[in-house]
């Protein structure tokens, strides 16, 4: 009988190979076979053990590359990732300010622009004003209503960095106000790169590729929206804590805990990350724990599947523990949505929910400096323990003494963690926090009771508003569209997690699983939050796929070897030879395994076609163009663009471009507009505006669909010309579902705010199918592929929020 480590050059889909993207060994449990394809159970089960996790079978293999000398392979390693992190670069920032900025970018952008002006440049007046108990006017302070104070304190510092090495517009414009999206999204391609224990180095390279080139994923970061920071500071999360669970240095654990605390500062959604990912830990701390149960049966071997019987109590614990998990969510959402439709009913209600979440940020602030001294005497003593020599004695003591490296690799790695990592990683953890929600220090007794309790209440009151009302199939709709090669290699991966699991694979099945049913649960569905999905389903793709690369690089490379091993044989003219290559004889499960995988890489390829051809489309040809792409949502048109330009025109020949034209803007107008005429002195804000700007006599008029504009029209129409113009356009939302009909069953109390005819419908007629029709497959399959390819709507493309632009006439220029 051969041995196991022999053994490992036969695995299903991957064996070991010399190319530097193969340094690592790839094994898929239960496959292997010695030269004469006979394994025994005992045998299978070893090499089993000895590689269950990436954990125990990669470490070491790691540590010695980590540690060898820079040479070729290394050389050809950094290019192969260096290149691609490099292709994510080029995407995100080619032409990165060429868009018109989204109603919610313009928001970021105005107010990052006003951080700049109202805190950095006055932060000793807005730390005074604090001091003396009082708000400075126009100082920073945190709003869950534009999500956490990350994206400000970061577009601002761009802004200023921007504005020291000249760049136009003072520093201030769409490009920059994009930079840290771009930079944060391309950060997000290179971090598979220290996960290349878990995912081999074919799997992290092909990960940073599809992260690279993905329709979402690009469009996002080329967004100055939260959404793709806190992706990044989530697989920041992920990547340290595997890396610290494989090396056990402090370091990692203190990147882990300050990139919660930044993920914290960014967005409220991560409530629903910790809930994800605190879930999973909670499950393999179950796991381990039920080992320690045996479970005896007296099952003779021959009986089938006597072998998948649990041998401890580790199946029965999880069983439990998510049973009696689902029973508190359960219960625990039910309370949150009773207390979020209680806010939302009443005034009365909601005011008094104010001063209770007031009164627990006054407590929250009183007790928060004794646990701070509670915890230093606590560090105090481990100090002092250590400094007088006062050692514990050798060995494990009560519970811990049971917990074993081999059985229990986290409850070992929770049990034996040194005081200094854990509270070097809270320290920093807490710096960060500290920081940001209180501005700079500018805010300090209100920023801490507000980034402790003002996002979740928030986040809880608009559970009921549910932004967006999209229907529960959204991303099932939306992802498939796009995302072509990540939904079907994304499901192949997720299969072979669970057929050849390890930790690291099962945590990404239950990562992707767990993100799609509490997004899909959550009342706001939105494009952006889709990136949430994406990401941990692209990972899973690069699994799916890793086992086929590698075998169809094993045989070219096999076969290019075997090219080399030659014997005469008879010549076709006399005088010459013909050199054939003698090849080795194969078996009929290699033959078929190879074809498998020259299959399943010709259908990737076939699969990134138009998924590139996707993300060439919304992002570079139809940015701007929500009626022809389903993932931009209420876009800024190129029409916004078009009447700056006509006002900046009109002020160069009026004032020389001293950016003094009086600019009237209404009120459903102010976003985007407070952003692009920034500049701008005299402007007049929620015109008109008989306290703030009384008898403005404006140059200029921008009003919008909700300011009335056969009104707005009639009211100026003799002093001002007049034109209208798209503001923002939407995608066709006829997949909506059709009008609730009432029944004994379903009384329609659910709100509608947004109707259609179905999704089988739409992607079978459009918006307007006909009486009595069906679903199509054939006709949805052309819609789809008219989509793809040639941008083909699937319904109607006249939905668009109109704006008008009215400028005196006496100026002489036509709006």
């Amino acid at each position: 009988m051969k041995s196991s480590k022999k053994k490992l050059t036969h695995e299903k889909g991957s064996s070991v190979v010399t190319s530097p993207m193969l340094t690592e060994v790839h094994t898929e449990a239960g496959t292997d076979q010695d030269s004469t394809g006979i394994v025994s159970l005992k045998e299978q089960k070893s090499e089993i053990d000895s590689l269950e996790d990436d954990e125990a079978g990669r470490i070491e293999t790691t540590k010695k590359a980590d540690t060898s000398p820079f040479g070729r392979q290394q050389l050809l390693l950094a290019l192969s990732f260096g290149g691609v992190i490099l292709l994510g670069a080029i995407l995100r920032f080619w032409g990165l300010g060429d868009k018109p900025l989204h109603h919610d970018e313009s928001m970021h952008a105005y107010f990052s622009w006003r951080f700049v002006l109202d805190t950095l440049d006055r932060w000793s007046a807005c730390a005074q004003a604090q001091g003396q108990g009082v708000g400075a006017a126009g100082c920073y302070h945190y709003d869950p209503l534009l999500h956490g104070p990350f994206q400000f304190h970061i577009i601002a510092f761009t802004y200023k960095i921007c504005q020291l090495l000249g760049v136009y517009d003072n520093g201030i414009n769409n490009f920059t106000a994009r930079i840290p999206a771009a930079t944060l999204g391309t950060v997000i391609v290179g971090l598979p790169y220290f996960l290349r224990d878990r995912l081999g180095n074919i799997g992290a390279w092909l990960a940073c590729f599809l992260l690279a080139v993905s329709p979402s994923m690009v469009y996002f970061s080329r967004f100055t929206r939260e959404d793709i920071y806190m992706a990044c500071f989530t697989l920041l999360l992920v990547v340290a804590t595997a890396r610290y669970l494989s090396t056990r240095r402090a370091y990692w654990l203190i990147i882990a805990a300050v990139a919660f605390a930044f993920s914290y500062a960014t967005k409220e959604a991560t409530f629903l990350t910790a809930a994800v990912f605190g879930s999973y830990l909670g499950a393999l701390i179950m796991w381990e724990l039920g080992i320690h149960w045996p479970i005896r049966l007296t099952i003779e071997p021959q009986v089938p599947l006597a072998n998948y019987l649990p041998q401890n109590g580790s199946p029965i614990a999880l069983i439990v523990y998510f049973l009696t998990l689902g029973l508190i969510g359960k219960w625990f959402f039910g309370w949150l949505k009773g207390i979020s439709y209680y806010l939302s009913s009443d005034p009365q209600n909601l005011t008094a929910g104010n001063a209770y979440v007031q009164g627990l940020k006054d407590g929250t602030v009183r007790i928060l400096p004794w646990l701070g001294i509670l915890l230093g005497l606590y560090i105090l003593f481990l100090i002092s323990r250590e400094w007088f020599g006062l050692f514990p004695t050798l060995g494990r003591r009560s519970l811990t003494k049971n917990v074993k490296l081999a059985q229990h690799p986290l409850l070992n790695t929770i049990v034996t963690m040194p005081w200094t990592h854990w509270f070097s990683a809270l320290a920093c953890a807490w710096a960060v926090f500290l920081v940001l929600f209180t501005v700079l220090f500018t805010n300090i007794r209100g920023g801490i009771g507000d980034g402790i309790w003002q996002g979740l209440y928030y986040w809880l009151q608009q559970q009921q508003v549910a932004r967006g009302g999209q229907p529960w199939y959204y991303y099932f709709l939306l992802i498939p569209l796009y995302e072509q090669i990540g939904v079907v290699f994304g499901i192949v991966g997720l299969i072979r997690c669970i057929v050849y699991p390890t930790r690291f694979r099962l945590f990404m099945v239950y990562w992707l699983i767990g993100n799609v049913a509490i997004y899909t649960w959550a009342g706001e569905k939105m494009p952006w939050l889709m990136i949430h999905m994406t990401m941990p389903l692209l990972i899973l793709a690069a699994i799916g796929l890793e086992p086929a690369i590698v075998r169809c690089i094993n045989l070219a490379k096999n076969w290019w070897v075997k090219r080399g091993t030659v014997q005469p044989t008879p010549t076709v003219a006399e005088g010459e030879e013909q050199h054939v290559p003698v090849l080795a004889p194969r078996n009929r499960k290699e033959v078929i395994a190879g074809t498998g995988a020259i299959f399943a890489v010709a259908m990737a390829v076939l699969l990134l076609v138009p998924t590139i051809h996707n993300m060439y489309e919304v992002t570079y040809v139809h940015p701007a163009d929500a009626p022809y792409e389903m993932m931009i949502y209420v876009q800024t048109t190129n029409d916004v663009h078009t009447v700056m330009a006509k006002i900046d025109a009109l002020d160069q020949k009026l004032y020389r471009g001293q950016h003094q034209l009086k600019i009237a803007v209404m009120a459903d107008a102010t976003w985007p507009f407070a952003w692009y005429v920034r500049d701008y002195t005299n402007i007049c804000f929620s015109f008109p505006n008989a306290r703030t700007c009384p008898n403005f006599n404006a140059d200029v008029i921008i009003a919008a669909s909700a300011d009335n504009l056969q009104q707005v029209q009639l009211q100026y129409g003799g002093t001002y010309a007049y034109h209208v113009y798209k503001m923002r356009a939407q995608w066709d939302q006829g997949y909506m579902m059709p009008p609730c009909v009432r029944t004994y069953d379903d009384f329609c109390t659910d709100p509608q705010p947004y109707v259609g005819v179905g999704p089988l419908l739409w992607l079978s007629y459009g918006e307007n199918p006909p009486a009595g029709a069906k679903f199509d497959v054939g006709r949805a399959a052309s819609n789809i592929w008219q989509w793809w390819w040639y941008r083909k709507p699937f319904g109607s493309t006249d939905g668009w929020y109109p704006m008008g632009l009215l400028i005196r006439r006496d100026l002489g220029v036509a709006p």
